[in-house]
This record gives C-alpha cells, structure tokens and sequence, in this order.
C-alpha cells in the first residue's frame, strides 16, 4: 500500500497541474475542435481523350454539367480541418461537335467520330488547410481565408454511348472496345477507380455559424478510361460482339454518332483518309483483308492506330469548380479545446 501512495500523489499533481494550465490558458488562444455540415453546387468537366480542344486541360461551355454533393467537416487544429464529401455528376465529350475540317488536328478528333457520357459517384476525404488560423470559440474564426486541399477519392463510373441508327445508351466498358480482356490485349479497366483531389478555395463567413465558400478542385484518377477511350484499336476480329466492333470505330458512319448530323464523308476522307473495308494490323499492311459489313476510314481502325492518347501515358481528369455553403453544429456552453 505505501508503495501506491507515491503514484497517487504524482497522478493527483498532474491533475491539478493540466487544471490550472487550462485555466490560466486565455480561451482566445484554445481551439474549439467544431462540425459543420454542407450542400455544393458545382460545374463538372473533364479533361482527356475526347477534349474538345488540342490543350490537355481545356474544355467547351457546352460540355459542363452541373456536380452535387453534401459534406460534414471538422475543425482539427488553428489552420488545418478535415471534410468527407458524397457527390454527383456527369461528364460528356462529343468528337463530332469539338472537331471540325479547318484544320488536321481538329479534322482528326472530328474523322474519329466518337463520344460518351459517365456519371461518376463520389467520396472524397481531404485536408483543409486555410492560411489565416482560427482559435477560440467557433464565432471567432477570421471573416475570409483563401486556403489549399488535398486528398484521396473513391468512385465509381460507367462510360456509355449511343449505338449506331441513333440507337440506346449502351455501356461500354462490357464490350471490350479496345480488346480488353482478350489474349494479347490489356484487362478490363475497373468500374471503381481512385482519385487525388488538389485544389484552392476561399471561405467566407456570412454569420457565426454559416460559411460560403468558392473552390476548383482537380481530381487527378488512376484510369484512363472515363471516356472508354485510353490506347489503341484493336484488330475487329478479335472483337467479341457485332456491336462492340461498331463501337470500337465508328469513323466510317455518315452522320454523328451522337446527334444524327449528316458528316460529309467525302471531305473528311480527303484529309484522313478514304472509305476502306480493309483490316488487319498496321505492322502488317501488305496483309490485310477485307471484313463484310465493316468500314472504317484510312486513319483509323486497324489494330495499333492510335484510338487516344493514353497510348502515351495520360490518365484522364476530371475538375470540380463551384461554391460550398456550410452550417456549424455546436450548441456546447463549454466546449471541448485544444491547446495550441
């Protein structure tokens, strides 16, 4: 028993020291570790193989659509907080509208003639660290901060296009379009993906306990296929499907895929190159044969044609940009702080 009583002693003193500290600790200088919880509205647009626009990172009005999501965060320390979001959103490119003639690298995109949609779901977990530092209580934070995130983005996606004759929306990943899964070819990419969102933002706080913020975050993924659209052509005999070997390459149809517009074939062909039912591969050229049912256009469809420029080494992208309005939950008289 007496060997008990210096310890206890000792646990008293320090209990009665970190007391005091907190009490002589002026509450302006502890950090009230809050929650708060949020609605965005935002614009969603990619960047990859179908950019409507030679610049990796550039897009068209036309193809931004709107992202929602909702989010709950926490303040951690004096700069630093954590949030969790749940979002929305949709993303399209269409060759046929970002292409054109006037010139050989737009004629390109527009000779290609492909496009799609994806709607992707997801949850984003990232840092927050805001460059004017905020302690007391949660009604003492600075009115307006500018600050920078960073973090990790589960989601799930599922590019689609419309099937030849203004067909439905069919999913493409299934089909194949580049010979995936097959002998020779890479694996099927993954529905469920990996993102890195980085970004900067500015919060400003409209009462004590409401926020508004503007923010662009760059979501940088780990596949290339948001679009379906990440390498090379495969040979169309080692297609497995009559309809993933129209899907592959629709190049030689004459109205878009997407809209129904009549493309005039006989101008693009002087540029890319004619009508032609001839396949094969193009490290074998004197070789190839020719395939009932199926054209293609001089430029594309033989196995190795260069289908997007994943075929050097670009994942594509997605950006979210827009304005978060958040609402902080605390009610506690005495609240729970940290030191500095």
């Amino acid at each position: 028993m007496k060997k008990k009583i210096p310890f206890l002693l000792l646990m008293v003193i320090l209990a009665i020291s970190t007391n005091i500290y907190a009490q002589r600790t002026p509450p302006s200088q502890l950090i009230e570790k809050y929650w708060s919880v949020g609605f965005q509205v935002n614009a969603f647009n990619y960047f990859g193989d179908l950019n409507p626009l030679k610049q990796y990172v550039s897009t068209k009005f036309e193809y931004t659509r709107p992202n929602f999501a909702i989010n709950i965060s926490k303040k951690m320390t004096k700069n630093l907080s954590l949030r969790a979001s749940l979002g929305y959103g949709r993303i399209t490119a269409d060759d046929s509208q970002s292409g054109s003639l006037k010139t050989l690298e737009t004629a390109g995109r527009y000779g290609r003639n492909l496009h799609f949609r994806n709607d992707l779901f997801e949850l984003a977990v990232v840092g927050i660290y805001e460059f004017k530092s905020s302690k007391g209580r949660f009604y003492r934070r600075s009115y307006l901060t500018p600050y920078i995130m960073g973090g990790i983005a589960g989601f799930y996606h599922n590019p689609k296009a419309k099937a030849p004759g203004g067909g439905d929306w069919v999913a493409l990943q299934p089909l194949g379009t580049e010979g995936q899964g097959k002998a020779g070819y890479a694996k099927a990419y993954s529905l469920w993906q990996l993102a890195f969102p980085v970004g900067v933002g500015l919060r400003y706080r409209l009462n004590d306990k409401l926020d508004i913020s503007a923010e662009i975050g760059f979501r940088f993924t780990t596949t290339d296929h948001l679009d379906d659209v990440g390498g090379r052509y495969a040979n169309i005999n080692d297609l497995s499907s009559d309809l993933a070997k129209k899907m592959a390459d629709r190049s030689a149809e004459p109205t878009s895929a997407l809209t129904g517009q009549t493309r005039d074939l006989a101008a693009i062909s002087a540029i890319v190159g004619g009508v032609s039912n001839m396949y094969g591969s193009n490290d074998d050229l004197g070789n190839l044969v020719p395939v009932a049912g199926y054209q293609r256009l001089g430029s594309y469809g033989l196995r190795g044609d260069v289908r997007g420029t994943g075929a050097f080494g670009r994942n594509d992208m997605y950006v979210v940009t827009g304005f978060h309005l958040n609402y902080i939950l605390t009610t506690r008289r005495h609240p729970r702080y940290r030191s500095r």
